[in-house]
């Protein structure tokens, strides 16, 4: 599969890489537990996005409220600016149920109506104790810009409990992309090593 270009669609989770290729049929974790899901995720590895090349240490901190709705609060450090940055966000289900497909919200989002009907973070394997998988596919084309056909978009992330996994852990997450039918090729490490006091947990 030839990669034609890195772009971020929305927000700190988005970073996408366009295919051309359409989007593969990927299945999402049925009964899915928001309160197990609940509680600190590292992000290990994701696709890239330009603009946010200079944030490492991420991780997000999820916590279920009264009403029901999940609420994220997105941290990392930026090596650019060399400050910590953050933001809050809600999270639930857009469909009847309990299958993880799930529309991430922030102050400053724009919801699509494909979002609000077929969400923008699908998790698509997790155990809730140590690793969770995130992907998402938005078709896009074909575009034929630059003579170049682009038939999706896709989002592919490895969150772990531990900030830094074992490689055992580490090689059975690239094991199930890879027999999910998901190209790992792209994922990029995130730095967590040497993380600011701010950014620990």
């Amino acid at each position: 599969t030839q990669i034609i270009s890195i772009f971020k669609l929305c927000e700190r989770e988005q970073a996408q890489v366009a295919f051309d290729i359409v989007c593969p049929n990927v299945k999402v974790v049925q009964d899915f537990d928001m309160q197990k899901y609940s509680g600190v995720w590292f992000e290990i590895e994701s696709y890239p996005s330009m603009i946010d090349e200079f944030d490492v240490c991420v991780f997000l901190s999820y916590s279920m409220q009264t009403d029901g709705i999940l609420q994220v609060v997105s941290s990392w450090f930026n090596t650019s600016s060399k400050a910590h940055e953050s933001i809050q966000g809600s999270v639930r289900f857009v469909n009847p149920g309990s299958e993880a497909k799930l529309l991430v919200t922030y102050p400053s989002s724009f919801v699509t109506e494909s979002m609000s009907t077929n969400g923008n973070f699908w998790i698509i394997e997790t155990d809730y104790k140590n690793y969770a998988i995130v992907f998402l596919c938005l078709p896009i084309g074909p575009n034929t810009s630059f003579r170049i056909y682009i038939h999706s978009a896709e989002f592919l992330s490895y969150l772990s409990r531990e900030r830094f996994p074992f490689t055992a852990g580490l090689n059975f997450v690239h094991q199930r992309i890879e027999a999910l039918g998901l190209d790992r090729t792209f994922l990029k490490p995130n730095d967590q090593i040497n993380c600011p006091s701010k950014t620990r947990k």
